[in-house]
């Protein structure tokens, strides 16, 4: 069974300098819950949409006619309102905000800020700590605790 999906976004990205190799983006598999693995999604999502592609090269299509490649703001659009649908305030919290949130709560979990910068594209530490770092607030919800691992 497969636990890792890689691919290359081969269009350029806010973080990547011209004639910078392309962001290379991996996809593990959560084995402690399949209900909110991104490996699973991912799978399901291609599964689902799969039919459509045909020709396409792009990853994220729209899912009603002509079938084709969505925009950045559809993206956006997606990814808030799954936000909302988390119980987060997007009127606070945009589709952005996901970025320095992943990094901070890596930060918090005491990940190595070289292998935070390397996900993130950030070429220095200065850049994240000024600009990005945020303190994570840990909110003892229901939500929080079934959502959260212990690790």
């Amino acid at each position: 069974m497969q636990d890792l999906c890689s691919f290359h976004a081969l269009q350029h990205t806010k973080t990547r300098r011209p004639g910078a190799p392309h962001t290379r983006i991996e996809i593990a598999r959560y084995p402690p819950d399949p209900t909110t693995c991104p490996f699973s999604c991912l799978r399901e999502y291609i599964d689902r949409t799969q039919k459509f592609m045909r020709t396409e090269t792009m990853l994220f299509i729209s899912y009603v006619k002509p079938y084709k490649p969505v925009s950045r703001d559809t993206i956006s659009r997606w990814t808030k309102a799954t936000l909302k649908t988390c119980g987060i305030d997007t009127t606070m919290f945009s589709a952005h905000s996901t970025r320095t949130a992943s990094a901070s709560k890596a930060c918090a979990k005491a990940i190595p800020i070289h292998e935070i910068m390397a996900k993130a594209g950030w070429r220095s530490a200065q850049t994240f700590y000024r600009h990005c770092y945020k303190p994570v607030i840990e909110e003892a919800s229901v939500t929080s605790v079934l959502l959260s691992s212990n690790t």
